[in-house]
């Protein structure tokens, strides 16, 4: 008697099998390879830790370069667009660095091998009056990065733009910083960052080079203006001390920046700052809903003006202000409490009246936000003191409802606030 094994296949198996015998199973995805290469310098030389992304429908896949500048990756065939960037920090590129938008067509084992573009040598010297200046961070003014000229880097694909950006550099012992550029003929300003410590007051300098071309090697120097202790005070327009503003002064050429503590009760600051014509900022904010701000400034205000910092006490004195009062009603004329005012839009400030602020100095340029200092009472009325303005900017009057709903409505620029002022102001309903 003869007996007769069968293996039983599970029934999802059997589905299977009944479906590729069929053809209702979905096509394959796209067929898979391995690719590998090589990113070198334009010199030849190999770089490790660079991220190369390969996109071909889906999700990049990513790989790193190796100590040997080689990499290796699973995709599918077709085509495809690449990115290379940088993960560390290489002695001969720029400190950070993106190739984008490289376009090829993968094949079965295909060897890419890429080659970055050529780069300049741009060599700054941070010195003040000839003192070489060690522990600066030098970088690009501008945090963005920029562009630098298009270049080939895969041979048989179109030229592409790298982007660039230089961070974390620092001067040496003799103010020396070497950088290394992707050639760009608008790399732009230089800027050597560092603080200083004179007479117990701690300082922080952003010095300005005037580099805008790396098309070649370039060598530039930031001179640090020699820099002198200037003091003062500020008060508003009846004498009385202001607490908390802002005092920042910049060089007239650009050199250096330097931005003194808060004024204290006395109103007193103490900065240190370039010999020479500066260029002057006052600011100050109390945008606390709790807080009223000093009864004789705007609540959000900055002041510029042109000075001479020789080391003579500057006694600063701003303008009037003037009232601006806000009636706040309901169409059939009833008033509304609680409303408040806000800028139409949080980071404007509109331009108010000039204004000599400083004996000997230039009129003063003055912008201000047209804030209220409070809820407006039983009556519908809230103020705000202003800098005299012939065209106030557009503010916002608004009324929290509660449940998410707000009634507000906003005033267009152009209320003229040349003295004393009162405008009426009707809410629709909530929105």
């Amino acid at each position: 008697m003869s007996v007769t094994f069968r293996r039983t296949l599970p029934v999802t198996a059997l589905a299977v099998a009944g479906l590729l015998g069929t053809g209702l199973v979905g096509t394959a995805s796209a067929a898979q390879t391995t690719i590998t290469g090589t990113v070198k310098t334009a010199l030849g030389a190999t770089v490790s830790g660079v991220q190369v992304a390969v996109k071909t429908g889906g999700a990049p896949k990513v790989a790193t370069t190796n100590a040997s500048g080689q990499f290796s990756l699973s995709v599918a065939v077709g085509a495809a667009t690449i990115h290379l960037s940088n993960t560390t920090v290489n002695a001969a590129l720029p400190q950070t660095w993106d190739i984008k938008g490289v376009s090829t067509s993968i094949t079965s084992n295909a060897v890419l091998n890429f080659t970055l573009p050529t780069v300049s040598t741009v060599a700054v010297k941070v010195a003040q009056g000839g003192v070489p200046i060690s522990g600066a961070a030098v970088a690009a003014c501008d945090a963005t990065t920029t562009q630098a000229d298009a270049a080939v880097v895969l041979a048989g694909t179109a030229a592409v733009t790298p982007t660039q950006n230089f961070t974390g550099a620092t001067s040496n012992a003799t103010g020396d910083v070497t950088l290394q550029a992707f050639k760009d003929a608008t790399l732009g300003r230089m800027c050597a960052r560092f603080s200083a410590t004179t007479l117990g007051a701690v300082t922080t300098y952003a010095a300005r080079s005037g580099l805008i071309d790396a098309s070649a090697n370039t060598a530039k120097t930031i001179f640090v203006p020699v820099v002198a202790q200037q003091a003062g005070t500020i008060k508003d327009s009846t004498n009385t001390a202001q607490a908390g503003l802002f005092l920042a002064v910049r060089s007239a050429g650009g050199q250096a920046d330097s931005v003194s503590p808060l004024t204290t009760a006395t109103g007193a600051f103490t900065t240190q700052s370039a010999a020479g014509g500066v260029f002057v900022r006052i600011s100050g904010s109390s945008l606390s809903s709790t807080v009223a701000p000093p009864p004789n400034i705007p609540r959000a205000f900055k002041a510029t003006f042109d000075a001479t910092s020789a080391g003579t006490p500057w006694a600063i004195t701003l303008p009037a202000t003037v009232p601006l009062t806000i009636k706040v009603q309901n169409a059939d004329g009833t008033p509304v409490s609680g409303a408040v005012i806000r800028p139409a839009v949080g980071s404007s400030f509109g331009a108010a009246n000039s204004a000599t602020l400083l004996a000997g100095a230039s009129a003063a340029t003055l912008t201000q936000q047209v804030y209220g200092d409070g809820k407006s009472d039983a009556a519908g009325l809230t103020t705000a003191r202003l800098f005299p303005d012939s065209s106030l900017a557009s503010f916002r009057v608004l009324k929290n409802v509660g449940g998410g709903l707000i009634r507000q409505v906003t005033v267009p620029a152009g209320t003229v606030l040349t003295g004393p002022n009162q405008i009426t102001v009707t809410l629709p309903p909530a929105a």
